[in-house]
């Protein structure tokens, strides 16, 4: 299905030795570009995986509309795929009124497809916080659903098993794809954030499986931070997911604000696309790479989404974060070549003349 719909097969790339100063002693830096995927992100591994179980379970012949909670990437790429599948179904957002707020390209590119957005008096996000999400997803299913809703619950809060097909996601797609394109690689370390932790428990547990020593690196925000798809301790909460994933991690950073800022913009100069989220995964990277400097080791990570989207953020946050504007010339120049990107890799991938699709397939 991910061929069909665009999603998966994403090449393993280095990240440049002007961000990283340790590859001349060995310690490698390798990312898998995920916002190249039909809808921007590696969730698209997430949504194709709940998408097609709950096809083959029929459940979807009678849906009407397919709604979820978060901060964008989800609905994002539910809108994208949802019409490829199934046309006759309408996505539905319930997002953070500032997130929305700030973020004025995205809700009008959500409503331009033919979403539905419903905003939550809950900051950025209506299930940022565990306690506050199990309660929200309580009075959406007590005030809203019925027989024609189907509610996606990446976080797992409310419906557990969405929370299996999330990770599931990753397991049987990203999974597959780093043993194959790191075989042969020694001494590997994986390094994701804790978000709605699908990928990073899929993930982790798959490589952990696969391979005997591989260790995972868990990464959090810091309280009050805005590096939007991680989530701070206290957003985390005590949840039976978090427990889960922190067991399967062996080292847990938390990254600031301006760690994650700040390494963006060096892999913008390296010409990399990241966003908040990926400057973050690469910070981690980094801080492990420098604990680790007199090893051989191999790092694995994720630019999770794509810029494209970011321009409203960036503008607010870069001068309160870092001291200064945002960089419209670089941002468009990234932001041009990531669509230019993406429409090659879909492509590509659909006609069947994606290497990695061709070999692993």
């Amino acid at each position: 299905m991910g061929r069909e719909l665009g999603v998966g097969f994403t090449p393993l790339k280095e990240i440049p030795r002007e961000v990283n100063p340790y590859a001349s002693n060995g310690v490698h830096i390798f990312y898998k570009p995920e916002f190249i995927n039909n809808g921007g992100s590696g969730k698209g591994r997430a949504v194709s995986f709940m998408l097609y179980y709950y096809m083959r379970e029929g459940i979807l012949n009678n849906i009407e509309i397919i709604t979820t909670a978060g901060f964008g990437n989800f609905i994002r790429t539910l809108t994208d795929l949802l019409p490829l599948v199934n046309p006759n179904i309408t996505p539905k957002a319930h997002m953070g009124k500032i997130l929305l707020e700030e973020n004025l390209d995205l809700l009008t590119y959500l409503r331009d497809k033919g979403a539905l957005i419903e905003a939550c008096d809950d900051g950025y996000c209506p299930t940022g916080d565990m306690y506050r999400g199990k309660a929200i997803s309580n009075a959406f299913i007590e005030d809203q659903m019925d027989l024609t809703t189907l509610m996606l619950d990446q976080h797992g809060v409310f419906k557990p098993l969405d929370g299996l097909l999330n990770a599931a996601g990753y397991y049987y797609s990203l999974v597959p794809e780093i043993l194959y394109q790191t075989n042969g690689m020694k001494n590997l370390y994986y390094v994701n954030g804790q978000g709605t932790r699908g990928s990073l428990v899929g993930t982790a547990a798959g490589l952990k499986k696969a391979i005997r020593g591989a260790k995972i690196v868990g990464l959090r925000q810091l309280e009050g931070g805005h590096i939007f798809g991680l989530r701070s301790k206290e957003q985390l909460g005590n949840s039976k997911s978090l427990g889960e994933a922190e067991e399967l991690c062996d080292i847990v950073y938390e990254i600031s604000d301006e760690e994650a800022y700040s390494t963006m913009i060096n892999l913008w100069k390296a010409g990399v696309p990241a966003t908040p989220s990926g400057g973050s995964y690469v910070a981690g990277a980094l801080r492990l790479a420098s604990s680790l400097k007199g090893e051989k080791i191999n790092i694995v990570t994720m630019i999770f989404d794509s810029i494209e989207f970011y321009k409203s953020i960036l503008s607010l946050w870069m001068p309160r974060i870092l001291g200064s504007k945002l960089d419209l010339e670089t941002f468009n120049i990234l932001k041009t070549r990531v669509l230019r990107e993406r429409t090659s890799h879909i492509q590509r991938l659909r006609e069947g003349k994606n290497t990695l699709y061709n070999s692993i397939s």
